[in-house]
C-alpha cells in the first residue's frame, strides 16, 4: 500500500519501461547491423599475445603500444584468462562484440541520467518531465552512429558511456560521494581511451574557473590560491597516482609516454584542419540539421539563461569538437568521435528548446506544446536513421568483406614461399614469417604472422620517422588518409608479401609509396591465390629476389594515373558502360608516357578491359604482349587461356597452364580434380 501511496510510482514505472522499449528496439536495431571492425582485431591480437604468454605486444620480441584501449585490452583478457581456466571454448571476436553491444545499452541508461540532471531544474518529476528525458536517448537510439559503434567489437559504446557518466557525477561535485564516483569514473575512461585524460583536465578546468571567477579576493594570486581547495586537491591527487603508474608502465615497457598510434597519426597541418572541418559538417548535415539544433542553446546562452550544469555541457561540447577538427576528423566512418557529444547535444537541445516554450507558451497549450516537440522529435530521429542508414550498412558490408579476406588471406599464406610445393604434395602447414600491409587486424589474429604496418599504428620505427615519397600528395584518388608512413624501411625489412586490400592497386598513400619503389619493382610480384568461398583470385605481392633487373626510375608520376585506370576498370564491370572503355585507354597511355617500364601493367589492364568488353581480338593482342614481357603475369595468361578455350584453341591454352602455376600455383582450383575448369 505505502508504494502505490507514493506519488512518484508513476513516473518511476515510466522511467523503467520507457528505458526497457529503448533497450529493446535497440538491441532489434544492432541485431540488424551485427559486424566486426576490423580494427577490432589488431586489439584482439594484442589479448591474444598477452594470454599467450608473449607479452602485451603486437609482434613476439616487439615492443610497440599500437592499441589506444588499454582497459578494453584488459577486460578481454582477464575474460580469456577465465574461460581458459574453467576450460570454457570462448570466441574471443564473438565476446568483444557482446560486451560493445551490452555497453550500448548503458550509453543509453546514461543518456537519459544526465538528462534528467539537466531538466531537474525548470521540470520537477511528471509524466511529461521523465518523457523529455526519455527523449535525449531516444534520439541517440536512432543515430547510426551509435548502432554501428555499439556492435563494432570496439570499446566506443563503453568510452562514451564513462564519459556521460563522468559528466554526470562532475555535476554534483559538491557531494562527497559523487566526486569520488566521478574520479574513479573518469580514471577508468582513461585507462579506456587517451581522451579520457583530456576529458578530465577539461572538467577540472571548468571547476577552477568557475571557483576563480566565484572568488570574493580581487587578488589573482589569492583567487588562484582559493580555486585550489581541498576537494580539487584531492580529486588531483586520487587520479594521478594511478595515471602517474600507468605512464611510468609506459616509459618502462614502451618507451614512449603516449600510444604509438599518437605518433603515426598526428599531424598539425593545413591538410588536417581542412579534413577535420570537411568531417564536422559531414556530422552536421547528418544528424544535427545543418546545426538548427544548436539555435536553442545559442538563445538561451545569449540571453543568459544557461546554468552552470548546462554551461558545462556546451563547453565541453564546443571545446571537444574543436579538437576533433584541429586533428584532422576520424579515418574510420560513421562520425565515431561526435557520438561521444552527440548525447550531451541533444539533452541541451530539448533542455533549451522545452525552456522557451516555458516562457513564451501559457496553459495547456504549454502542455501539447511539449508532448507534439517529443512527437516530431521521435519522428525525425526515426526519419533520420532510416536516411543515414543505407550509407551505415554499407560501411558495414565493407567491413565484413574485409574481414572475410583478410581471414581468408591468413589462411592461404599460413605456407612459408620457400614452401609451396610441399604444400601442393602433402598440404603441411608452415608458418609465414612476414607480411607488410595497411588493415592489419583480422590478418595478424588469424595468422599468427609478423605483421609489419606500413602506416605505422604498430609499428615504432614507421611512427616515429616518416619519409614522405615525392609526389605521393593529397591529389591521388585513394581512400586512406595517413601520410605516415616510410617505404624504404618497409622494403628493407624484406618482408615476404606485401597485401593491398583493394587487390592489385594501392588504395593508401603508404601503399602508392610503396608501389613506386625501385626495390618493390624489382623484387616483388603479383602471385594469384584461388578463393573458393570467394570464388574469385586474390592477389598477393610476394618477394622473389632480382624478380625484374631493369631499371624503373619513374618516380610517382605515373601511380596517379594507375590507380584512377583501375577505379574506372571497376566501374565499367560493375555497371557494364562500355563508354568508360576510352577513359581507361587514356590514363593507361598517360601512365605509359611517364613510366614506359610499367608497359606490362598497362597492357595488362588494357586487355582485361577489352575482355570484359567482350572485344577478345583486341583483349588478346594486349594480354599476349604483356605475357611475353612478364613471366610472372599470372593474370594475363589467365585471361588468355580463358580467350583460347573460347575460341577452341585447347593447345595454346593447356601450354599456358604450366606458366601460370610456376609462380601462382594456388591460382586455378581443382587442378587435379576437375580439368572442366578451364573450359569456363
Amino acid at each position: 500500500m505505502k508504494l502505490l501511496n507514493d506519488k512518484n510510482i508513476v513516473p518511476r514505472l515510466a522511467v523503467l519501461l520507457g528505458l526497457m522499449i529503448l533497450i529493446a528496439v535497440y538491441y532489434k536495431l544492432a541485431s540488424e547491423a551485427e559486424f566486426i571492425q576490423d580494427d577490432a582485431f589488431t586489439s584482439l591480437h594484442y589479448v591474444q599475445n598477452f594470454v599467450d604468454g608473449n607479452g602485451l605486444v603486437f609482434n613476439e620480441g616487439e615492443r610497440v603500444e599500437g592499441y589506444t584501449n588499454f582497459l578494453w585490452v584488459m577486460i578481454l583478457s582477464v575474460i580469456t584468462f577465465l574461460a581458459r581456466a574453467l576450460n570454457l571454448n570462448l570466441d574471443l571476436p564473438s565476446a568483444a562484440q557482446f560486451l560493445s553491444t551490452l555497453f550500448g545499452g548503458l550509453l543509453l541508461i546514461s543518456t537519459y541520467l544526465l538528462a534528467k540532471k539537466i531538466f531537474a531544474k525548470s521540470f520537477p518529476d511528471s509524466i511529461i518531465s521523465t518523457l523529455l528525458a526519455l527523449t535525449a536517448p531516444a534520439m541517440v537510439l536512432f543515430t547510426t552512429p551509435f548502432i554501428y559503434w555499439s556492435v563494432s567489437g570496439m570499446e566506443t559504446s563503453l568510452f562514451v558511456s564513462l564519459t556521460l557518466l563522468s559528466v554526470y557525477f562532475f555535476l554534483d561535485w559538491e557531494n562527497d560521494k559523487k566526486r569520488l564516483a566521478f574520479v574513479i569514473t573518469v580514471i577508468l575512461n582513461s585507462f579506456l581511451r587517451p581522451e579520457g585524460m583530456f576529458f578530465f583536465a577539461m572538467l577540472i578546468g571548468f571547476k577552477l574557473t568557475q571557483k576563480f571567477l566565484s572568488a570574493d579576493d580581487f587578488r589573482t594570486a589569492k583567487k588562484i590560491k582559493t580555486s585550489f581547495d581541498s576537494s580539487i586537491k584531492k580529486t588531483l591527487i586520487i587520479y594521478l597516482i594511478p595515471i602517474l603508474s600507468y605512464t611510468i608502465f609506459r616509459l618502462v615497457y614502451y618507451g614512449y609516454p603516449f600510444p604509438n598510434t599518437f605518433y603515426a597519426k598526428t599531424e598539425f597541418t593545413i591538410q588536417f584542419l581542412e579534413r577535420g572541418w570537411r568531417y564536422y559538417i559531414d556530422f552536421l548535415e547528418g544528424y544535427l540539421l545543418l546545426g538548427i539544433f544548436y539555435v536553442p542553446v545559442l538563445i538561451q546562452l545569449l540571453r543568459y539563461k544557461t546554468n552552470f550544469k548546462e554551461n558545462v555541457l556546451i563547453g565541453f561540447a564546443l571545446v571537444y569538437t574543436l579538437m576533433i577538427i584541429f586533428i584532422g576528423g576520424d579515418v574510420l566512418p560513421v562520425n565515431r568521435f561526435f557520438l561521444t557529444i552527440m548525447p550531451l547535444l541533444f539533452v541541451l537541445f530539448i533542455n533549451s528548446s522545452v525552456e522557451l516554450f516555458d516562457e513564451f507558451i501559457r496553459g495547456k497549450m504549454n502542455i501539447a506544446a511539449k508532448y507534439l516537440f517529443v512527437l516530431i522529435l521521435l519522428v525525425y530521429s526515426a526519419l533520420n536513421f532510416s536516411r543515414n542508414k543505407p550509407e551505415m550498412m554499407d560501411k558495414r558490408a565493407y567491413e565484413i568483406g574485409l574481414v572475410s579476406k583478410m581471414k581468408i588471406y591468413a589462411e592461404l599464406l599460413k605456407e612459408d614461399k620457400n614452401k609451396i610445393e610441399i604444400k601442393i604434395k602433402s598440404k603441411s602447414k608452415i608458418k609465414t614469417r612476414s607480411v607488410a600491409m595497411s588493415t592489419i587486424g583480422a590478418f595478424s589474429y588469424y595468422s599468427g604472422a609478423r605483421v609489419i604496418d606500413i602506416v605505422g599504428l604498430t609499428n615504432e620505427y614507421v611512427a616515429h620517422n616518416p619519409q614522405e615519397v615525392e609526389g605521393i600528395d593529397e591529389e591521388l584518388p585513394v581512400f586512406w588518409k595517413e601520410r605516415h608512413y616510410n617505404a624504404g624501411y618497409v622494403l628493407s625489412e624484406k618482408p615476404d608479401y606485401i597485401i593491398f586490400p583493394a587487390g592489385a592497386k594501392p588504395s593508401a598513400f603508404a601503399e602508392c609509396a610503396l608501389y613506386v619503389q625501385q626495390d618493390f619493382y624489382n623484387n616483388y610480384y603479383m602471385q594469384l591465390f584461388y578463393s573458393k568461398e570467394l570464388n574469385q583470385l586474390l592477389p598477393v605481392f610476394t618477394r622473389l629476389e632480382n624478380v625484374r633487373s631493369d631499371s624503373n626510375d619513374c618516380g610517382s608520376r605515373f601511380i596517379k594515373h594507375y590507380i584512377t585506370a583501375n577505379n574506372l576498370f571497376l566501374g565499367m564491370i560493375k555497371s557494364g558502360d562500355k563508354s568508360l572503355i576510352k577513359r581507361i585507354n587514356q590514363e593507361l597511355d598517360a601512365m605509359f608516357q611517364k613510366c614506359v617500364a610499367r608497359k606490362t601493367d598497362v597492357n595488362t589492364l588494357k586487355g582485361m578491359t577489352f575482355y570484359h568488353a567482350k572485344s577478345y581480338i583486341i583483349a588478346e593482342k594486349y594480354l599476349r604482349d604483356a605475357a611475353a614481357a612478364d613471366s610472372t603475369n599470372a593474370i594475363a595468361r589467365i585471361y588468355l587461356k580463358n580467350i583460347y578455350f573460347s575460341q577452341g584453341k585447347f593447345e595454346e591454352a593447356a601450354k599456358l597452364i604450366p606458366q601460370i602455376l610456376k609462380f601462382s600455383p594456388f591460382a586455378i582450383p581443382n587442378l587435379a580434380e576437375n580439368n572442366s575448369y578451364f573450359r569456363n
